[in-house]
């Protein structure tokens, strides 16, 4: 099989040397001269190998080609090159997930020594992806996130990829989503598991109260302050500091924590003496930081900074072959906590779910079965412990019966035959409804149409 390879830098010369190097050892070669066409090639094309010069137009160009590789598929090798002068910075690049950098000038006996090492790195990472796809398969969850559908499958490989590196990541998603669960993942499959994770509602803390909290303050800072007192980045010194709802954060405070993730320095409020920390800052938003960007709300060079990976978790419309295996989940949860013989959802109930689009995404599936699992009286939830709401556009067929159509909370083979029963289902009668139009159908499904085609191969549908 042929692999593909991006050569990224800004000297022709060299450009081309590398593009005539990569042919002659069987590459299949794009080339590209900036970062704006190194970006365009990555949205096309998922490459094997990126090799990429980390100073062109702007120093940090090379970082920015790493991090769209990456995000891209996070599978793809990075192989950075720098000038002598620019060593520090490529040794920070593979904090960032480059396999590793070549001093220039190089020799090309270096050069392949160090490709064949990275594509063998390839190989094992392979490996490793199918091993998660089937361990995620076989238990429909990963680090306490419970889902396998395609898109949930994808978020997983890049919490496996980026976690071991100190890459900053920002979690985007709508309330409710997970986005805390994706950043508690992040920092148990990586190197600082061992040492704090310090969640953050920055929207739940005072304007008059946050810098305290967040940076300490000594005794005698202000009025009450009896005490020094240790802020949550301290806290979190060697471990992960994980910033909810940053875009909650007021302007003043924006300043001062880039100027924290600068220097890796703070100093509490009224104190005179600068703390070295060391941590890794994951952060979450609902909000849209480009317009909060646009509108002055909020720095942009900070958004730049927390910006290095961004990692985007679906809502649950768009994941519907999750809600079954989430159900089941939480119902089991909830029977326990609450002392109730629930052991299934009967399948109108679960069609119910299927067809709700959840404004509230997990946390409200979540809420709506712990109401469920309270209200009934026998083993099983029913459609008549679904709120109106819920429920309001589901009619039983006639003559439909549900018992066969059950939800047991053994998520075994049953449960895989039941989700893909429905989902086939749900396909077929897309596609009738659209007169065949995949395009109209994918509209249809509230999903997107790389995720409707990918179904039906999954399901041999033409």
């Amino acid at each position: 099989m042929k692999e593909y390879v991006l050569v990224v830098d800004d000297e022709q010369s060299l450009r081309q040397l590398l593009d005539l190097f990569f042919r002659k050892e069987g590459f299949v070669v794009d080339t590209a001269s900036s970062l704006a066409e190194a970006e365009k090639a990555i949205e096309v094309h998922a490459y094997d190998l990126v090799l990429t010069d980390l100073r062109m137009a702007q120093p940090d160009d090379g970082l920015k080609v790493l991090r769209a590789a990456v995000q891209k598929n996070p599978w793809t090798q990075v192989i950075v090159l720098t000038a002598y002068a620019t060593v520090e910075t490529a040794k920070e690049a593979m904090k960032y997930g480059a396999y590793d950098y070549l001093t220039k000038p190089f020799d090309n006996t270096e050069l392949r020594k160090i490709v064949r090492a990275s594509l063998a790195r390839k190989e094992d990472d392979a490996g490793r992806r199918k091993a998660l796809r089937e361990s995620v398969r076989g238990t429909s969850a990963f680090e306490g996130i419970v889902g396998r559908s395609e898109s949930m499958l994808s978020v997983f490989e890049l919490i496996d990829r980026v976690a071991p590196t100190d890459a900053n990541v920002m979690i985007l998603g709508e309330s409710g989503t997970g986005k805390e669960l994706v950043a508690a993942a992040l920092h148990a499959r990586s190197n600082r598991k061992e040492f704090p994770f310090v969640p953050i509602n920055c929207a739940a803390i005072p304007e008059a109260l946050i810098e305290s909290e967040l940076f300490g303050h000594v005794r005698g800072a202000f009025t009450g302050a009896v005490q020094t007192k240790k802020g949550l980045f301290e806290d979190a010194h060697r471990g992960t500091l994980f910033l909810d709802e940053v875009g909650e954060l007021p302007p003043p405070m924006q300043s001062k924590l880039l100027r924290v993730l600068q220097d890796r320095s703070l100093r509490r409020v009224g104190g005179n003496e600068d703390i070295n920390i060391d941590f890794r800052i994951v952060c979450a938003s609902k909000r849209d930081l480009h317009q909060e960007m646009a509108g002055g709300r909020f720095r942009d060079d900070l958004y730049f900074r927390l910006n290095v990976i961004q990692i985007f978790v679906p809502p649950l419309r768009d994941r519907r072959e999750d809600i079954p295996a989430l159900a089941a989940h939480f119902v089991r949860k909830f029977a326990g906590k609450h002392g109730k013989p629930v052991e299934r959802i009967d399948g109108e109930a679960m069609r119910a779910l299927l067809a709700y689009d959840f404004p509230g995404n997990v946390r409200e599936l979540e809420n709506l079965l712990e109401r469920g699992t309270i209200m009934e009286t026998k083993n099983v939830i029913s459609i008549g412990s679904l709120p109106p709401n819920v429920t309001k556009n589901v009619t039983k067929g006639p003559g439909a019966d549900s018992s066969h159509q059950e939800i047991f909370l053994d998520e075994g083979a049953f449960l895989d035959t039941e989700m893909d029963r429905l989902e086939k289902s749900y396909l077929v009668k897309a596609l009738e409804k659209t007169g065949g139009n995949r395009t109209d159908a994918a509209k249809l499904l509230n999903i997107s149409f790389r995720s409707l085609r990918y179904r039906l191969q999954k399901h041999g549908i033409e």
